[in-house]
């Protein structure tokens, strides 16, 4: 598991406050699960929570692009 410095995260994801930040995370990684089962029919075993951090550390993620976009 890697870990993510939370000051990193906060530039990211275009707020200081680290429940803002859970929220996003969290809210990013339900929508893409969600995605995942409509896809499969199945929720599977994905890492969502990780998948979306790294979508964020290379700018892939809404996330991530709604912040340097404000």
């Amino acid at each position: 598991m890697k870990f993510y410095d939370l000051e990193w995260l906060a530039e990211k994801c275009g707020t200081d406050n680290k429940y803002e930040i859970t929220a996003k995370v969290a809210a990013e990684a339900r929508r893409e699960s969600e995605e995942a089962a409509i896809e499969k029919g199945t929720p599977g075993n994905e890492r969502f929570i990780s998948n979306v951090l790294l979508e964020i550390e290379e700018n892939k993620s809404p996330i991530a692009a709604h912040a340097v976009n404000e």
